[in-house]
């Protein structure tokens, strides 16, 4: 059970284990949202049938709550996995009213975009029979906060094997220094970060361009619109709309960097998945991060939290790009890295099949 069927980390995760988890079990989704059939083009009419839509809006909630939770304990589960806020509360519910179920509280982040959100997550926690998280830095998180009595389990992320062959290659010329970031354009990815860091280059004569994949979250990106004009950098920083998983591997041999600066992060899937193609990322030490990368080794680091290193921290992203045999041991390194984990599909049904007896 989850909120919605749309482009995001735990949506395309979970839609990429669809085929695997419908062989192995019987399956069906619940979505206390909207589906985006496009994103599903890849699954099967038989997949397809898996998913319940229950498309209510929040301030209907204290009325529908009941309906929601009798249609899911109509579906007879034994195992019940509930990802982000809204299926918490519904999950807890159900496990209140059914004992029998066992809840898998399933949480992807160090940060909640409101108090409600992490309550009923909470909640979830605490009344989970399994605990899964996405990381071992959510892992730690989960376990001094949210004190849950069930065991905690940690779920790889990666939808896809990672590329044979690195096919990125160190920029040519600092005529055409390529820079993407794929996610929702929200506060807490601290974009205006990033078109700082673009300016940074352009004043040290690298003509950066940075391609910006998502759509807007929250509302920020009319404000970061602005930054870009002010900069007057609207010829090298494009908006490039939401793209699906499938398009999304098809366009990292574009680019030579990955440039996120988040506040906070869980396991910050894109940042892997531009690590299993070989692009650099320029990120912020932050949530999983600094469990699968290392600075200057296979990642350059930004410290967001401490404004007064910013220039420093640009400088190292600026001696990289000038110097093409360090961008190759990063970019050789971050791909070594992911070259033999756990897919997403199967690292969840491991630990459904080392829970459920």
């Amino acid at each position: 059970m989850l909120h919605s069927i749309a482009i995001g980390g735990v949506e395309v995760a979970l839609l990429s284990a669809v085929p695997a988890l419908h062989k192995q079990y019987d399956l069906t989704i619940i979505v206390l949202g909207k589906i985006n059939p496009a994103i599903m083009s890849h699954l099967s009419e038989e997949e397809k049938q898996v998913f319940i839509p229950l498309d209510y809006a929040v301030p209907l909630y204290p009325i529908v709550l009941p309906k929601i939770v009798r249609t899911v304990l109509q579906t007879r589960p034994d195992i019940l996995i509930c990802s982000l806020w809204r299926s918490s509360l519904v999950g807890t519910l159900c496990k209140l009213v059914d004992k029998n179920v066992r809840l898998y509280s399933f949480i992807h982040s160090t940060d909640f975009p409101h108090a409600f959100a992490k309550q009923f997550n909470k909640y979830a926690v605490r009344m989970a029979d399994f605990v899964l998280v996405d990381s071992s830095a959510t892992k730690k998180y989960v376990a001094d906060h949210f004190k849950p009595k069930a065991k905690i389990k940690v779920v790889s992320f990666l939808t896809r094997s990672t590329p044979t062959d690195n096919k990125a290659l160190a920029p040519e010329t600092q005529d055409n220094v390529r820079f993407m970031f794929l996610g929702r354009i929200n506060k807490v990815k601290n974009l205006p970060d990033a078109v700082e860091l673009i300016k940074y280059l352009h004043e040290n004569n690298v003509k950066a361009y940075f391609d910006i994949y998502g759509r807007d979250d929250d509302g920020s990106g009319a404000s970061l619109q602005q930054i870009i004009s002010e900069h007057d950098l609207n010829a090298y920083i494009r908006f490039k709309g939401e793209i699906t998983g499938s398009q999304k591997w098809k366009i990292f041999p574009n680019y030579h960097f990955y440039l996120q600066l988040s506040f906070n992060e869980g396991m910050a899937m894109s940042v892997t998945e531009a690590m299993q193609n070989g692009i650099v990322g320029v990120v912020s030490p932050v949530g999983d991060i600094v469990n699968y990368s290392k600075d200057m080794d296979s990642a350059i680091f930004i410290d967001v939290h401490n404004p007064a290193k910013k220039n420093e921290d640009f400088a190292k992203v600026l001696s990289v790009i000038r110097n093409p045999a360090l961008y190759a041991k990063l970019s050789s390194n971050c791909h070594a890295h992911f070259a033999s984990k756990k897919l997403y599909a199967d690292s969840l049904i491991e630990q459904i099949e080392s829970t459920s007896s």
